[in-house]
């Protein structure tokens, strides 16, 4: 018995956890590949294990030991819903509402499995408490154990040696297993009440919920701030979402273990210089390794967490009021996983969510740190140290937004990024020019001189790989773009050319149409498709484009399913014999060029790099681009083949991404 409740404990948790990364990873092609798929998953997961955890909650205090004829009944009820595999009458058909899309999604695909599965927790410590009289808590310990065993086996084996649907079906097949074990776990407690031992002990006062929820609310925050960054900046795959969540997971392991391991007076100074680290991070901006990136968000993620659950565990009740605890701090955990990833990002015309929640999270930190301190201990000094670092840190976090608003700027945010408009003339010019940001990575600009407003910029110059493309003369052509921006591949087009669009930011189309003139200035005939590229292209009957540049990046975010093995295949299908595929490569921290070399040797295809520099008022763009054809006479074409260069790193061996396999970490510079 005692050994099979750590085994239902620890199996529970592994499947809440291990789901997460696999159905968002399914679902994220459908959306765009943008960072919020997965803190939308994230908050729609914190929300059910608070509805897990409700449900723990009234049936431990409504039914006591009955309440396992209706658990398990419930769990029974639940395996007619396997397998987890999401239907793709799902996939969206227009980008419209995708919040409230992934929501009903998530919920009709493994809603009821997962509340069930997050309700395991608490409800085996409450029937081990009633059992055997002892306290349960290190149980917790064994959940969170299992979460982060299952977070960590997911990049470095499930999603290696499966695909994403091979995934859900085993997943399908563990929960079944999980089932089993459960029932061998709580069916002996069915008779069992609340001990004696356990019904003791003073009712928590409204300051202690009001603490477990700002803890957990902190912590919460802090991990969907924090995916969000590394996301937008990286890249937008399981690896990287899997890092934080983990070190997120292990905080809760250690301070449930023993929160003594957890001493204020050690981590409360390194959470301050975690701090410090994170604020010059922000202002350095995207233009830092990725290694630097990485362990400077999860540095204060993991140091901050670990302050705020080893408070929430010291303010922790006796057993006799554990399921509130537990739904407390759920519930805490569902509001700052909402605040920070929904509620923000549609209330907040800019991304400051990081910035308020380290603010708050120090703040929540500070508070608790102050009451601590003992009667006789001087009060002024710390108070005065406190408010002067939150002065301090808040300055320093508001110097990136202050540099975006300077001067006046338009500001447009949806789901799928941030947009920011804004006019200035250089300096020592004349003439102005109009910048599109999406999140920190500069999306294109235009001049507004009437003379050179239809000359092409910043990474489609002419000198570029899909300038020379685009440049070679000939006659009326079908040209397809993954990819808006401000319109700029529109200056290459020619009377009689067709130049189609794919866009799955509605709000970028705006802004290319009533911000900036490329669109409207070509004389070629511009269509643009609302939708995300692959999926419209796949709708689609043959288009015969003669050129089909790939240009879709969100922030520096890399695009993996617009660059796997079947959206390659899916792009051949669409372009003429002669026709050529350009893909902007262009990345700071991933070696893109070694995964289009695989795909170019795979179909037989041959390939060009062709890089450009090009000096701008707003600073110098990188342009790197891999031109494929299947007929090598048209890369011979002195208007590519001049421009023609090697990759770097022509050493390391090509990388294969497909749609169930795309290793990021294979590349990363």
């Amino acid at each position: 018995m005692h050994g099979v409740l750590p085994l239902a404990t620890t199996l529970g948790a592994a499947l809440v956890f291990l789901v997460q990364p696999i159905i968002a990873a399914a679902i994220l092609p459908w959306f765009g590949g943008a960072p919020a798929v997965w803190t939308t998953s994230l908050m729609f997961f914190q929300t059910a294990l608070l509805a897990g955890y409700a449900w723990a909650w009234w049936l431990e205090r409504r039914l006591g030991g009955r309440g396992v004829f209706v658990h398990l009944g419930l769990v029974a009820l639940s395996l007619v819903l396997l397998p987890i595999t999401p239907d793709a009458a799902w996939r969206p058909a227009d980008p419209s509402l995708p919040v409230l899309h992934i929501l009903g999604l998530l919920a009709v695909t493994v809603g009821l499995p997962y509340a069930l599965l997050a309700a395991t927790a608490p409800l085996v410590q409450a029937r081990a408490a009633a059992q055997s009289r002892a306290r349960p808590y290190r149980l917790y310990a064994w959940s969170n154990l299992g979460s982060l065993v299952a977070i960590v086996l997911h990049p470095l084996v499930v999603a290696p040696l499966w695909g994403a649907r091979a995934q859900t079906h085993l997943w399908s097949v563990a929960y079944g297993v999980y089932a089993l074990v459960l029932a061998a776990a709580l069916w002996p407690t069915r008779h069992a009440d609340a001990a004696p031992a356990a019904t003791g002990g003073p009712a928590p006062a409204p300051g202690d919920r009001g603490r477990w929820l700002a803890f957990s609310a902190a912590g919460s925050a802090l991990l969907v701030t924090v995916s969000q960054a590394i996301s937008e900046d990286l890249s937008v795959t399981p690896l990287f979402w899997v890092v934080p969540l983990g070190l997120y997971l292990l905080t809760f392991i250690l301070v449930f273990a023993d929160p003594r391991w957890t001493p204020r007076r050690v981590f409360g100074p390194l959470f301050l210089l975690a701090l410090v680290g994170l604020a010059v991070l922000q202002n350095v901006g995207y233009r830092a390794p990725w290694w630097a990136q990485l362990s400077g968000y999860c540095g204060a993620l993991f140091l901050g967490c670990l302050l705020l659950h080893g408070e929430l565990v010291r303010a922790r009740p006796g057993p006799a009021h554990l399921t509130g605890f537990y739904l407390w701090m759920s519930a805490g955990g569902a509001l700052g996983g909402g605040l920070a990833g929904v509620v923000g990002p549609w209330l907040l015309p800019l991304p400051v969510e990081l910035p308020l929640t380290l603010l708050f999270a120090f703040g929540v930190f500070a508070h608790t740190w102050y009451r601590g301190l003992p009667r006789t201990a001087p009060r002024e000094g710390p108070r005065l140290l406190t408010v002067g670092f939150a002065v301090a840190l808040a300055i320093w976090l508001a110097l990136p937004v202050w540099h975006r608003l300077r001067g006046g700027a338009e500001l447009r945010r949806t789901f799928f990024g941030a947009l920011h408009i804004r006019d200035f003339v250089p300096k020592k010019r004349s003439a102005a020019i109009r910048h599109l940001l999406d999140g920190r990575i500069s999306h294109g600009f235009q001049w507004l001189d009437p003379e050179r407003r239809r000359e092409p910029t910043a990474y489609f110059v002419p000198d570029s790989g899909i300038g020379r493309a685009l440049g070679r003369p000939g006659g009326p052509r079908r040209v397809g773009v993954i990819g808006l921006g401000v319109g700029t591949l529109a200056a290459y087009g020619r009377p009689g050319d067709v130049m189609r669009f794919y866009e799955i930011n509605p709000a970028v189309v705006d802004v290319a149409r009533e911000r900036f003139t490329f669109l409207s200035d070509s004389p070629a005939t511009i269509d643009v498709a609302l939708g995300d590229g692959r999926l419209s292209l796949e709708r689609e009957a043959d288009q015969g484009f003669a050129v089909l540049a790939v240009d879709a990046f969100s922030g520096d975010a890399i695009p993996t399913h617009l660059i796997t093995a079947e959206a390659v295949q899916l792009y051949l299908r669409h372009l003429r014999p002669d026709g050529v595929l350009a893909v902007n490569v262009s990345n700071r921290h991933a070696d893109l060029p070694r995964v289009v070399r695989h795909h170019a040797a795979a179909q037989g295809l041959a390939w060009a790099f062709v890089s450009a520099r090009s000096t701008s008022p707003v600073g110098a763009y990188r342009s790197d681009w891999m031109l494929l054809s299947r007929d090598p006479a048209v890369l011979l074409d002195p208007a590519i083949a001049d421009g023609t260069r090697t990759p770097p790193r022509m050493d390391r061996p090509p990388v294969a991404w497909s749609d169930d396999h795309a290793p990021v970490w294979a590349i990363l510079r």
